[in-house]
């Protein structure tokens, strides 16, 4: 099976057998004017398969702001992405929006690219309620307007959240191949228990991806940390992943265990950050990945810059726990 041909009511399966390892979401470049910087994406794409080891790509995601960018914009990026990589490991492209059917033109444009998967959010609190049959006739009407595979992004920063019962529903649906669920593991773990096999389910948070693997069998995990915990000296993240994926117990603990120093420094530039203040950390992430080679650049507005000061404390703690060696 090649990343794109399958038929709708092999999606699933698709899923199952081309989405493993770290499926890394990227930052997206852009110029003091907000366009994209077609130039600083390839080679932050390049970065995530040369150097990080990525086994897929996900676009348009949080970190690359797509609700701050033009529909224009979001068909452009997954272009360079879709040319960029050619094939050599499955995209998922954020296809999220208000309208199903500016969805579905996503999606359409998604598939005219050769790319196998696209990626929706549960529609806006302000238009569906409580009622949870809109939500899922949402999910089921792009889904038939697609033979793409479809990832559910199933978070509570869309302003509710969905029982397991509703995610096993909404599972059903022929097409939908996963959900990454940003819940705590319990959570997940009772979506588990409902669909079973039948689809991917995918805990995103790296602090838990070891017992996620190695416990709960999950075979891959959709995140950007590893553009944060990994460079081109050492891939500890990647090779921990892969440990775990291969049953190698205690050597993915070993190596996982050894990231405990960049973890805290995540903790608190990162997660702490956005719990705090509900706003994600993009320039934090695009200066971090900057320091290890990416294009790093400036945020777009009305998104704010991390202070002159800021940068400087960051940057000495990179330093400190061995992620720059000057």
């Amino acid at each position: 099976m090649t990343h794109t041909a399958f038929a709708r009511s092999e999606a699933k399966a698709a899923a199952k057998e081309l989405l493993r390892g770290i499926v890394t979401a990227l930052c997206l470049p852009v110029d003091a004017h907000g366009d994209v910087d077609e130039a600083g994406l390839r080679h932050d794409i390049r970065y995530c398969l040369d150097v990080l080891g990525a086994s897929g790509l996900y676009i348009n995601g949080n970190f690359q702001h797509y609700w701050l960018l033009t529909i224009a914009q979001r068909r452009r990026v997954i272009e360079i992405a879709a040319d960029e990589v050619a094939g050599a490991v499955p995209i998922i492209n954020r296809c999220a929006a208000a309208s199903p059917r500016q969805a579905i033109e996503l999606a359409a444009h998604t598939r005219d690219l050769g790319v196998p998967f696209i990626d929706l959010v549960p529609p806006d609190p302000q238009f569906v309620g409580t009622d949870t049959a809109v939500v899922v006739r949402y999910f089921a009407q792009i889904a038939a307007g697609t033979d793409l595979g479809v990832i559910v992004f199933h978070t509570p920063r869309v302003g509710y959240t969905m029982g397991p019962e509703l995610l096993a529903e909404i599972a059903e649906i022929p097409n939908v191949c996963g959900i990454k669920n940003g819940m705590p593991l319990e959570h997940t773990n009772a979506v588990r228990d409902l669909v079973g096999d039948s689809i991917l389910v995918v805990d995103p948070i790296e602090q838990r991806c070891l017992t996620n693997m190695l416990e709960f069998g999950q075979q891959v995990i959709f995140t950007g940390d590893n553009a944060l915990f990994d460079t081109a000296a050492d891939q500890p993240f990647r090779r921990y992943v892969e440990a775990a994926r291969a049953g190698r117990a205690q050597e993915a603990r070993r190596l996982a265990d050894a990231l405990t120093p960049v973890r805290d420094v995540h903790q608190r530039w990162i997660r702490d950050r956005w719990q705090a203040s509900g706003l994600i950390p993009i320039s934090t992430f695009k200066y971090w990945t900057g320091q290890l080679g990416m294009t790093g650049g400036p945020t777009p507005g009305p998104l704010p810059e991390l202070t002159t000061d800021e940068q400087a404390e960051l940057r000495a703690e990179l330093e400190f726990v061995g992620l720059i060696r000057d």
